[in-house]
């Protein structure tokens, strides 16, 4: 889910205002994001979001404007495959090709599909949207439902979804859906990550800021009523006073994150045993790897590593970027967060195989 879009479509909807929503469909070759990836066009001129590095946005504006002004949906293709124009614009060189979808937004609440746009930016547990792109009635295109993910994993969705078997990342059946009376575009949406700091030391403040930089909803815990203030924590979402090793009011499932930095040893082991025991995918330690195993200990007598996941503790917390500052170390945090997130390998992006790779003037040739 795109924080900054779910914050836009709110303004629309207390201001009155009207937009719309930008969705790239298909890819074709190398592009600067993928299918799914949104923008949205507030009626006030106001554009959230990118769908590429800036050579078609200013063409979705125009094509925007229309729509707000028609009410209408309308599908839009570039390829930017075309190197001959080498000024910044539609023939940038990104090498591939996308299809965008657009679509008005109106907040008066009387629109059924804009209220669908609405709950899909406003959920709590992953669903599944689905849109008519192009059909056969023309009077069907842009009509949208959603539905619970645990729902559309049943089958319970419609016979389409039923009948063909398009299986996507992991599995699901996202993506572009078609038979001989439409085509459909299936994407799931879920609520950003949540992060669960514990302990409300100096060094939890910029990693609160880091991560509401990346949108995801931070809590942070602390048994200490003058350190878990909103005047440390102005940007977090949730501060929790509680005593230590207690977890009131606190949701722990597989899209949690957590830190433990309080640096008080018998409460961090307590809140590791704790969290331990539940499915989140992330256990952050703060300090180093002897601490860690220090930590560890009394823990492994009772279970074995198999039975605790302990792939999930990441000790020392943070990817390896020569970090220093308290600043830097939060950075390191985040990319590590990022990265587990999205099931990403951390690496230089020139080290994998897109990488551009020159040993000499003439190996250049070569990397196109």
């Amino acid at each position: 889910m795109n924080i900054a879009i779910s914050k836009e479509i709110d303004r629309c909807k207390q201001l009155g205002l009207r937009g719309v929503l930008a969705t790239i469909i298909s890819v074709e070759g190398s592009t600067y994001q993928k299918a799914g990836t949104k923008c949205f066009l507030a009626e006030d001129g106001k554009l959230t979001g990118l769908l590429s590095g800036g050579c078609v946005e200013n063409d979705i504006i125009e094509h925007g404007k229309q729509i707000i002004d028609s009410g209408e949906t309308k599908c839009l293709q570039y390829d930017l495959r075309d190197n001959g124009d080498e000024v910044w614009g539609l023939g940038v060189g990104c090498n591939g090709s996308m299809e965008i979808f657009l679509e008005p937004y109106h907040s008066s609440g009387h629109d059924p599909n804009s209220k669908v746009i609405e709950k899909m930016y406003a959920v709590t547990t992953p669903h599944v949207v689905s849109t008519i792109v192009d059909a056969k009635d023309s009077t069907l295109i842009g009509e949208k439902w959603i539905v619970s993910l645990k729902n559309f994993k049943e089958e319970k969705v419609s016979s389409l979804f039923s009948k063909k078997n398009l299986q996507g990342e992991e599995g699901k059946k996202l993506g572009l859906v078609s038979d001989e009376n439409m085509k459909l575009f299936i994407e799931e949406v879920a609520p950003p990550p949540a992060l669960i700091i514990f302990g409300a030391g100096p060094d939890a403040v910029p990693l609160v800021q880091a991560v509401k930089q990346i949108g995801w909803h931070v809590t942070v815990i602390d048994h200490r009523p003058g350190f878990v203030t909103k005047e440390n924590f102005p940007l977090a979402d949730q501060l929790i006073c509680s005593p230590p090793g207690t977890m009131a009011n606190v949701v722990l499932n597989e899209n949690t994150f957590t830190v433990i930095m309080s640096h008080h040893f018998s409460q961090d082991q307590m809140v590791l045993k704790h969290l331990l025991k539940t499915n989140v995918p992330y256990i952050g330690l703060l300090g180093p790897k002897r601490r860690a195993v220090q930590l560890l200990e009394s823990i492994l007598t009772m279970k074995s590593v198999q039975q605790l996941r302990m792939d999930r503790i990441h000790s020392p917390i943070g990817l390896n970027i020569g970090a220093k500052t308290p600043e830097e170390i939060a950075f390191s945090i985040v990319s590590e967060l990022i990265a587990v997130y999205r099931h990403a390998s951390a690496a230089h992006l020139k080290d994998t195989e897109k990488g551009l790779r020159l040993k000499g003037e003439r190996d250049l040739l070569y990397q196109m």
